[in-house]
């Protein structure tokens, strides 16, 4: 099966294994040592771009941002910067990437607790946020990634499952917004208030397109959406240029008819519809924020 995005999955387990025994590990303390050297670099921009997400202080809650941020800094690194033992883990990367070794930033279930983004370097699980959600742990991990219990997000269900531990939130079907159910099935509602559509991951949504929109169905045709939850945000978004339904029942039909009705149209392999769901999920949780 070809991988979704950020998919926590090694696709050539094989080759991937055999490079990784023969760059990585002889090298791994010093391939933890650039790591923690690339993490301290980058802490004083990243708390200061973003020193709070959702009411908690950096680094808690931003797995995503500082994956990304090291991955990016990775692929600009001058090794001269760096002191002997994280250059020496820096060249085994470079030589493990040269022969075909592959590193991928992944996002899944991390031990049924918490979704988690991390890095997959060969067959080498490398969470360098892994004090995103414990701050009192080390900011760098590194360890099998068949140790490391990081696994795919399966459904909507299992993401609900992992949201409402990982969030403190509840979950529910997203029967306001038919348009947009097949691509984002779900409603978040954190204890503290933090509402948004589920979910603008490109995993997810290509999770549901794979599937050609019968992921999301499982979840609309569930119990219908909560009558109070419905009119708050009916109120909330009324004033967004997008089609709201007039209750539950109503929504939950619509958004049914509109998975099938993509599904019969081809939409889970148009770009360009994608593209228009995610730009307007993205104004609708804009405007939920604020």
């Amino acid at each position: 099966m070809p991988l979704l995005p950020n998919e926590p999955r090694i696709a050539d387990e094989v080759t991937q294994t055999r490079l990784t025994e023969q760059y990585l590990l002889p090298a791994v303390q010093a391939l933890a040592t650039l790591f923690i050297s690339l993490r301290r670099s980058l802490d004083a921009e990243l708390s200061k771009a973003r020193p709070v997400k959702q009411g908690k202080p950096y680094p808690l809650g931003q797995c995503l941002e500082i994956s990304q941020a090291l991955l990016q800094r990775l692929s600009q690194l001058d090794p001269a910067t760096l002191n002997p033992e994280a250059a020496c883990g820096f060249q085994a990367l470079i030589h493990f990437v040269r022969q075909g070794g592959l590193v991928r930033q992944v996002w899944g279930d991390l031990r049924g607790d918490y979704f988690q983004n991390a890095l997959l370097v060969g067959v080498l699980y490398v969470d360098v946020a892994n004090d995103t959600v414990d701050p009192r742990k080390p900011p760098i991990e590194i360890l099998p990634f068949s140790e490391a219990r990081l696994v795919p997000i399966s459904d909507f269900h299992h993401f609900s499952r992992v949201a409402e531990r990982y969030w403190q939130a509840r979950l529910y079907p997203n029967h306001l917004m038919p348009a947009l159910a097949p691509y984002f099935p779900l409603i978040s509602v954190s204890n503290n208030g933090f509402i948004q559509l589920q979910s603008a991951s490109n995993y997810m949504i290509a999770l549901t397109q794979v599937g050609a929109f019968r992921p999301a169905e499982a979840v609309l045709e569930g119990a219908l959406m909560d009558a109070q939850l419905f009119g708050l945000l009916y109120e909330r978004l009324s004033a967004l240029p997008i089609m709201l339904a007039a209750q539950p029942s109503v929504g939950q039909g619509a958004a049914l008819t509109a998975c099938k009705a993509y599904r019969d149209q081809g939409a889970a392999r148009d770009s360009q519809h994608r593209d228009k769901a995610v730009k307007a999920v993205l104004k609708v949780n804009a405007a939920l924020v604020g």
